[in-house]
């Protein structure tokens, strides 16, 4: 089974046991000294003890902050003997999985702050180019010949540090819009020296890296470029797929072993309505035009092993990279191999890992895999005795009875509906949203599988029905019954329909005129499910500056994409006054304008808010109560999950 998958590959001088790799992503688990930390060391460990064939480091800084190399906080670095001794001990627990560790090396150029680099402006090619002035980017300080050989220095020496470490490869980063992928996009490059104007030039100091980490590497060690398949920012003069590809060309002619293809566009981070597979004709592209025996690999939005065989079997690809499919489940590769492809905990591409990095400022988390980033702190799960009642079958409580049935407690699981899932089967609802729905099926399968979870559907529970509860002597309670519609306190508001009842289908407005209260992620949806169900017209209102607040950019961008072809309208900064008969009345927030947006219908789609009255009657008659999710506090899959395992780990 998945032999192509699991067969034995060789890039440059390293051996790798099967095809999938962990790829680099962004978890800023580093201490504050670029040290591989104990938490970031059990991260990626876990990942090598799931069966990946290598580890590919997230970035790993090169060059120090006077050079402006620092682009977060948490961020491995390659500077000092002192961070090489930490990658020391990372490449032996990495090795002692059979696991092969790459380390990226990276430097951010204009795409970082002083405040990263202890007041040190940031660098680049050139200061400003039209394109980034049009874009409303500042300049910054552009980087003399003599700084950029000191850049080039600092790489072969971090590439130096890495071998002494025992690392198996490098990988250097020349794509996504940092330094070395300055230099080589015209549209970012505007010298006029040796490393500006020609394809040659705008590649020197990558080739001048690879020539002096040769230097202290050898000639067989593997060096691998991450690269953009093309530039895909919109910027005038940038490369297209054809330049991009000549640009691999020429790197592989100079000693690259592989590249880790990406792109430069909203594209490349995987949405939920990506499919595996849609960047397979780009990858074969690429392959085309390079020499015999160059890698070429990269994410193709594959999350199940038939997935990626097939990719593999199509010759696109010589190796599967898997980064956020890795860390919702670090063992998918073992499950795969072993023929348990239906226990992977399945990546539902909500993005929510790079929310928590890129724009929250903090370590990474997971909305299915609650362990993600906190390995450390989970490494023994401790045993229990007894039976735990779960009251709500969502995410919260699927995860909670789990956990308790992990642990040893017999459990007993109420869910009012005829199906397990909660709101994960209102989330599911909107078009392209079949990862939901593997989501529930994996939970769904767990429970099945566990012999200690037992599951009652249709039972809701009321205070009639405590006796039962009670019979059954539990040692906790969990309340998991989620939270309730927020419903504001304006004029008209009983004429309002709830997003919840459109989504469930209780509720049918084809052929209206409908506005939804309320632009987030819920919003959104609700308003993409009417325009496919043939609402007459949608609007959606939002009192905010923007919509899908706390939602990861880029699926909000799809999504918006989406609604504006299918024509719904959105109108931000808009705060609703009255729902009318026939109208809603807003006011304009920033002129103060006020105005009525004509319907027929207007659906809430503000919110949940939390609701202890479950709570409440559950304390009256045990010892014992917990809350999980929405029932604890109003949040998103991943607070659900993870209090399913935080709050139940501590029974």
């Amino acid at each position: 089974m998945y032999d192509r998958l699991f067969e034995r590959v060789r890039i440059g001088n390293v051996e790798l046991k099967n095809r999938i790799v962990m790829g680099p992503m962004d978890e800023s688990l580093g201490d504050n000294s670029g040290n591989v930390s104990p938490r970031c060391m059990e991260y990626f460990c876990a990942r090598a003890a799931g069966g990946t064939g290598a580890i590919v480091t997230s970035y790993v800084a090169a060059c120090p902050p006077e050079l402006g190399g620092i682009a977060m906080p948490g961020q491995l670095r390659l500077l000092s003997i002192g961070n090489q001794l930490s990658f020391v001990h990372f490449a032996e627990r990495i090795h002692a999985y059979g696991a092969k560790l790459f380390v990226q090396l990276h430097h951010p150029g204009r795409k970082t702050c002083a405040e990263y680099n202890d007041g040190h402006e940031p660098v680049s090619a050139s200061s400003i180019t039209p394109g980034l002035a049009a874009r409303g980017e500042a300049p910054v300080h552009e980087l003399t010949v003599d700084e950029i050989h000191k850049i080039e220095d600092y790489f072969a020496r971090a590439a130096q540090f890495a071998v002494w470490a025992g690392v198996d490869g490098i990988q250097l980063h020349c794509a996504h819009g940092y330094l070395l992928n300055q230099f080589i996009n015209p549209a970012k490059n505007a010298r006029t020296d040796e490393y500006g104007g020609s394809l040659e030039n705008r590649c020197r100091i990558v080739v001048e890296i690879i020539e002096k980490i040769r230097e202290v590497a050898g000639p067989r060690f593997p060096i691998t470029v991450r690269l953009n398949a093309f530039e895909g920012e919109g910027l005038p003069g940038e490369a297209g797929a054809e330049e991009m590809r000549s640009v691999g060309a020429y790197l592989a002619a100079r000693g690259v072993n592989g590249f880790h293809l990406t792109l430069m566009s909203i594209d490349r981070v995987g949405t939920p309505d990506m499919k595996a597979g849609w960047r397979t004709q780009i990858y074969a592209d690429f392959k085309a035009a390079m020499p015999e025996g160059v890698f070429v690999y990269g994410p193709n939005e594959i999350k199940t092993p038939d997935e990626a065989e097939a990719v593999l079997e199509s010759g696109c690809q010589d190796l599967i990279t898997l980064a956020r499919q890795q860390i919702a489940d670090p063992a998918w590769a073992n499950k795969a191999r072993s023929g348990h492809a239906d226990d992977i905990r399945p990546c539902i591409s909500c993005n929510a890992c790079m929310q928590q990095i890129t724009v929250d400022h903090q370590p990474l988390r997971c909305s299915v895999n609650p362990l993600a980033g906190r390995e450390l702190d989970n490494l023994a799960l401790p045993a229990g005795e007894g039976t735990v009642v779960v009251i709500g079958g969502g995410p919260g409580g699927m995860q909670a009875a789990l956990t308790a049935a992990a642990r040893g407690f017999d459990v007993v699981l109420y869910e009012a509906a005829e199906r397990l899932g909660g709101a994960l089967q209102l989330a599911n609802k909107a078009p392209n949203k079949f990862r939901i729905d593997n989501l529930i099926r994996y939970f769904e399968r767990q429970i099945q599988k566990s012999p200690r979870v037992r599951v009652c559907l249709n039972a809701p529970v009321t205070a009639g029905t405590l006796d039962d509860i009670a019979a059954l002597d539990p040692v906790a309670v969990i309340d998991a019954t989620g939270g309730k519609q927020v419903v504001p306190r304006i004029p008209g508001v009983e004429r309002a329909v709830m997003a919840n009842d459109v989504l469930s289908g209780a509720v049918d407005l084809a052929g209206k005129k409908v506005a939804v209260v309320g632009g987030g992620m819920t919003g959104l949806e609700t308003a993409e499910l009417l325009a496919s169900r043939g609402a007459a017209a949608v609007t959606v209102l939002e009192m905010l500056p923007a919509p899908g607040r706390g939602i990861f950019s880029f699926n909000v961008t799809k999504t918006v994409g989406a609604l504006e072809r299918a024509g719904v309208s959105i109108r931000c900064g808009a705060r609703v006054d009255v729902l009318e008969e026939g109208a809603v009345a807003i006011t304009d927030v920033a002129s103060g304008t006020a105005e009525r947006i004509p319907c027929d219908a207007a659906v809430l789609a503000i919110g949940v808010y939390t609701d202890h009255s479950m709570r409440d009657l559950l304390e009256a008659r045990f010892d014992r109560v917990i809350e999980v999710g929405d029932a604890n506090h109003a949040g998103k899959i991943m607070t659900a999950v993870r209090d399913g395992w935080d709050r139940v780990k501590t029974i």
